[in-house]
């Protein structure tokens, strides 16, 4: 059985444990009480031997990492998703920490924080490399620190611990509180973490960090880790984070940017390919960032891109420089960077704009036929967007067609040559971006149309030259690009706009010669280097 098969097997058991507890594992103690008893080679309850049996044949950080896990699926799931409860694999763990030694963290001298220490992924596996080193039990006990919100976790984690020591801890390794409240006096040679992520109210915030690295309307939990971890490392020590890809470029993220580089030269953006099976339950492009704290990030040095963790690569590892300005989208090249096309949808004659109508703000103006002496037009949902089909008009509950009414002209009524990209995708949805040309027969009929607020409309000049780049915009080529530069389901108006693409001469010429648009895509983005070459 391959790998994915090994951990299906095992994340099926442990579902299996986690439903037969429910019940009686409804406290934070008493979970941990159960997630302890795996521990041993013989238990109390035999509704956990057949998990206990596989736990004990893998090796200690994949039985760590099960065992916290199963933790998580004891939780109830508003609490599981209120703190964000998503272990690092131990591919990950080991991946993040290589990097952290490389960029210079002292494995034998370095004291150390996670501050997110959730299953002790990472100072479990710190704990065995020192061990490893023939550090003192002690010694390690008293480098390492966490801070863990959950109380059972703080437990359990603290077991994990000792038990990759081989002796009990003579302190309190991970204390109990929330890092983001608790007062942390002391700065790390490594602070280490894989933050919760999600949004929070500007009311649950405490103190005016948060202003550094985020928007009053936009502050993301690990947005505020990322700046309580900068700020405990110690001058010219490491910042190690396993934080969502959304940071590299999201418009919203340019604080957090800005702040990054003004107190760290940015050493690594890894990326962990697939954003399935990284944390169970979950799917999250994931991002590994690598920081040395200290001085202002130069942005003529070269910054390394590596494929981290679930899926090693042989491609040469690449390096780039950031851009410029500070607040700029950061790239993640997973090829050469420069295999660039070089043009944008400008290029194309193509603008980008978001769509319009929000339907349940104004219901009133949503109506399922126009009267007489109504003005309206008829309206674009998200779903009505299919790659390589005509995009026409369909109602919500799909008969029929709603129409949006209008007491004035109006900008939002698109009247010449468009198309409609489907603004949010979801997990099933093999691609990001998708897009498809408007019939021209919905703006002969009704004189043009409007699009609701999940949708991006593409407009243009030239109706061939817009047909040319949704064509393009289909492509894996440009999907694969896009993803490297967004982190979210949702597509950002702002990057699609400077989305990377080949010259419309050369997707042209390709495409003519094969007459297929993926081709013709991966031709053109080489033509582009090609001609440099030349």
């Amino acid at each position: 059985m391959n790998d994915k098969g090994v951990k299906a097997a095992v994340l099926a058991h442990a579902r299996s444990a986690a439903r037969s507890l429910a019940k009686s594992a409804t406290s934070a103690q008493s979970r941990a009480d159960v997630c302890l008893d795996l521990l041993s080679d013989t238990g109390s309850d035999p509704r956990l031997d057949a998990f206990r049996e596989i736990l004990h044949a893998l090796p200690a950080d994949e039985r760590h990492y099960w065992i916290g896990t199963l933790y998580t699926l004891l939780l109830p799931t508003k609490v599981r998703r209120s703190q964000a409860t998503y272990f690092t694999p131990p591919t990950v763990a080991d991946a993040v920490i290589d990097l952290a030694i490389g960029a210079g963290f002292d494995l034998e001298t370095d004291t150390v924080l996670d501050p997110a220490a959730g299953g002790a992924a990472f100072l479990s596996t710190l704990a065995g490399r020192m061990a490893i080193a023939g550090l003192n039990a002690d010694e390690v006990a008293y480098r390492l620190n966490g801070i863990e919100i959950d109380t059972g976790l703080a437990t359990l984690s603290s077991r994990l611990i000792a038990e990759r020591l081989g002796s009990p801890l003579p302190r309190d390794v991970i204390l109990t509180g929330d890092a983001l409240q608790v007062t942390i006096p002391a700065s790390y040679g490594l602070v280490i973490a894989n933050p919760p992520y999600g949004r929070m109210a500007i009311d649950e915030v405490r103190g005016e960090a948060w202003r550094k690295v985020a928007h009053s309307g936009h502050i993301n939990k690990y947005a505020l880790f990322t700046e309580l971890c900068l700020r405990h490392a110690r001058p010219g020590g490491i910042v190690a984070l396993v934080i969502p890809s959304s940071f590299r470029a999201g418009p919203l993220y340019d604080r957090m940017r800005t702040f990054i580089r003004a107190q760290a030269e940015v050493l690594a953006v890894g990326s962990i390919a697939g954003r399935d099976g990284v944390f169970i339950d979950v799917a999250q492009d994931i991002s590994v960032l690598i920081v040395k704290k200290g001085k202002a990030h130069d942005p003529r040095a070269p910054v390394r891109f590596p494929i981290v963790g679930l899926m090693p690569s042989s491609n040469p590892l690449v390096e780039q420089t950031l851009p410029v300005e500070p607040g700029d989208a950061w790239p993640l090249p997973a090829i050469d960077p420069r295999l660039v096309g070089g043009s944008t949808l400008a290029d194309y004659g193509v603008t980008a704009r978001a769509g319009y109508f929000v339907w349940n703000r104004e219901t009133g103006r949503l109506v399922p036929e126009l009267g007489r002496a109504q003005r309206g037009y008829p309206l674009i949902w998200a779903k009505n967007v299919r790659p390589g089909e005509l995009c026409r008009p369909a109602g919500k509950k799909g008969a029929g067609i709603d129409f949006v009414t209008f007491p004035d002209d109006s900008t939002a009524i698109i009247t010449g040559a468009a198309a409609v990209m489907q603004r949010t995708t979801n997990d099933k949805q093999p691609r990001r971006l998708v897009a498809a040309m408007v019939d021209p027969a919905i703006s002969s009929r009704w004189g043009g149309f409007v699009s609701e607020n999940h949708t991006i409309v593409l407009t243009g000049d030239d109706p061939e030259q817009l047909e040319l780049a949704v064509k393009l915009l289909n492509t894996a080529a440009v999907d694969n690009r896009y993803r490297r530069v967004s982190g979210t389901a949702a597509v950002s108006v702002t990057l699609l706009r400077e989305l990377d693409l080949p010259a419309p001469p050369l997707f042209a010429a390709a495409l003519d010669e094969s007459g297929d648009a993926e081709v013709a895509a991966s031709v053109a983005y080489r033509l582009v280097q090609e001609a440099v070459d030349a």
